[in-house]
């Protein structure tokens, strides 16, 4: 019972906040929030359906996972309230709560399959006015159950209901109306889906192969590709072998059709490989995400430059850049291009909490390989001092770590250098199932 009343007075606290309440009076600031009536209400009815056996389950996939979420599904401008639980038979249940002249009623009920929530959702697809509710029940380890439901006249009917691993939203035919897509893997094949919904209540489905050999899917997300087009990515694991070669497949709506357009005439694989874990980002920050192609270092079995290509909806690739990643310390470089095809990289520890990253590319005269920069990675406590002596100069500090440079022979400047530099954020990792 405390851990409830906790939950909820930190929902209540929130919704105080963004109400945007002041306080006139000096004592106020002194005393605790006090909740408005209409949600201590609310409280009390979801106090009963715990009493009757019920407890809180929350959505265990996507960015919405509290427990009791606000959101205005008639868009009438006021915020309904849902409830997601688990009844006294195991059943994963939603409770949606309608507010009419200040005061909470139950609108609808909805009682799911399996044995909890995944993802859950709001979006109008129908372009009726109201959102609909889109839920994937867990229902096994492998399979989850997409069902839509129509909140129109708070009826929660079922309008689609698809087996899938996990589902997204977004406007693939760019007709301005939020599409469904779902990804599946079967031992037959896997495949993405697109669904959409008229007014009516008619669905029509779409569908594209994903590569034979992909046996798990790491990454799925809708993002944009050259020209500003949603494309959906799926990242994961082939099976082809047991040297860990990572898959990128890209699927575009395009002449009335799903197309990956990874997949060449005849081929049941995407061209898209590389044996090394790195994900598809925007590397360049250009607001579309780039795929990156690993090439291992001359001599060497640990040390990987990746050049990443772009794509267009009719799956022409064009280099966008070439960079080194030093997942160690979290930083990366983009290459310059006159060192792309010569590069070597080794790793220098010369010190007590410094550690050398040296750039060498051949000499344009001799061919010999020549140290153009070396990267810095201090810890210790005269971390800033070392950061800037003896030709060095500070790339970036982060917290307890100081990133510096020194130019031993290049044609660019300290600007140019800093510049190419930057930190390993979590938009690599973004996406993740």
């Amino acid at each position: 019972m405390k851990k409830r009343r906790r939950l909820f007075a930190a929902v209540i606290a929130a919704l105080i906040l963004l109400s945007g309440c002041s306080l006139s009076e000096i004592d106020e600031l002194y005393s605790l929030p006090q909740a408005p009536k209409e949600y201590l209400q609310l409280q009390e009815l979801i106090d009963d359906e715990i009493a009757a056996g019920s407890e809180y389950s929350a959505p265990t996939a996507g960015s919405l996972r509290q427990s009791i979420q606000l959101t205005d599904l008639d868009g009438d401008g006021t915020n309904e309230a849902l409830a997601f639980l688990r009844n006294k038979e195991l059943q994963p249940e939603i409770c949606v709560y309608r507010k009419t002249d200040g005061v909470y009623q139950t609108a609808a009920t909805i009682i799911g399959d399996g044995t909890a929530i995944g993802r859950v959702e709001y979006e109008d697809l129908n372009s009726d006015g109201v959102s609909e509710i889109l839920v994937s029940w867990e229902v096994s380890a492998e399979l989850r159950l997409l069902k839509v439901y129509s909140m129109k006249d708070w009826t929660s009917a079922v309008l689609l209901t698809a087996s899938c691993i996990d589902f997204q939203i977004g406007d693939l035919d760019s007709n301005g109306i939020s599409d469904i897509i779902a990804l599946n893997l079967e031992t037959s094949g896997g495949k993405v889906d697109m669904f959409t919904i008229d007014r009516n209540g008619n669905v029509r489905q779409k569908s594209a192969a994903l590569s034979a050999s992909l046996k798990t899917a790491d990454r799925f997300r809708i993002a944009a590709i050259d020209g500003g087009v949603s494309a959906v990515f799926v990242e994961g694991q082939s099976s082809a072998d047991d040297s860990g070669c990572l898959l990128t497949d890209i699927i575009v709506f395009t002449d009335g059709e799903l197309k990956n357009i990874t997949l060449g005439d005849g081929s049941e694989d995407s061209a898209a490989q590389r044996r090394c874990s790195v994900y598809s980002t925007d590397i360049d920050g250009n607001g579309t995400l780039d795929v990156p192609f690993a090439v291992r270092l001359a001599g060497t079995a640990e040390y990987w430059v990746f050049d990443w290509y772009s794509y267009d909806k009719d799956g022409k690739s064009v280099k966008c850049v070439s960079t080194y990643h030093d997942y160690t310390d979290g930083w990366f470089f983009e290459l310059p291009d006159e060192w792309r095809e010569s590069i070597s990289v080794r790793r220098e520890s010369s010190a007590s909490g410094e550690i050398a990253i040296v750039f060498s590319s051949a000499d344009e005269e001799t061919g010999e390989q020549t140290d153009r920069l070396m990267v810095y990675t201090f810890t210790d406590e005269n971390r800033t001092d070392r950061a800037a002596v003896d030709g060095r100069f500070v790339l970036m500090s982060s917290g307890t770590v100081v990133f510096a440079a020194k130019i031993i022979r290049s044609n660019s400047s300290e600007q140019e250098i800093a510049g190419r530099f930057h930190l390993i954020s979590s938009e690599f990792n973004t996406g993740a199932l």
